[in-house]
């Protein structure tokens, strides 16, 4: 397999090598759009910096941070939907059908992950381990890492393994390697 291959693929590609492309590109293409999640994340974070308190199961949590979270989302699905379309999956199929799939597959890990989990972390660092999310691990230059950043860095760890389950097999299913009977026309009987 050439780097060509690697990055654009080929026809000449066996199932299991495409399967190894697809393994080696989705990491590639998930680090890319993490870092477009991660900052647009940052520059919310900088721009909204008046908290707006309210009561979640009788713990105080501050809702900008969802909002954050929402733009940083948003940003992300339009880098996210193109790198997987062109180079991880190389899709030929409905754009407005995969487009739809593949909002409402991050739709889901928007809520369940991205606020759910993320608010949950958020909240067990605070209520459960007493650490204020704005408190400084350590300073990069003139950049203060807070522990809120840490969250968000777990948070994309795992959206990048949820996302790729659910883009492999829900969205952009065309694209998966046929078996021998699929290429032949058989039914296998």
């Amino acid at each position: 397999m050439t780097i060509k291959e690697v990055f654009f693929g080929g026809g000449s590609l066996t199932p299991k090598q495409e399967e190894i492309r697809q393994l080696v590109m989705y990491p590639f293409a998930g680090v890319f759009t993490a870092f477009a999640n991660f900052t647009s994340f940052v520059v919310m974070d900088l721009l909204l910096t008046k908290a707006f308190d309210v009561a979640v199961l009788g713990y105080s949590f501050d809702l900008t941070i969802l909002l954050k979270q929402l733009v940083s989302w948003i940003a992300t699905i339009l880098t996210a939907y193109t790198s997987n379309r062109i180079f991880v999956f190389r899709s030929h199929g409905n754009y407005w059908l995969e487009l739809l799939g593949f909002a409402l597959a991050r739709l889901s890990t928007f809520v369940f992950v991205e606020l759910a989990l993320f608010a949950g972390m958020v909240m067990f660092l605070e209520n459960s381990l007493g650490i204020d999310n704005t408190r400084v691990i350590f300073v990069i230059g003139h950049f203060n890492v807070t522990y809120l950043y840490l969250v968000k860095l777990v948070n994309n760890i795992v959206l990048v393994i949820l996302n790729f389950v659910l883009s492999k097999w829900l969205v952009f299913r065309s694209s998966l390697p046929k078996t021998s009977s699929q290429r032949s026309g058989s039914d296998g009987r």
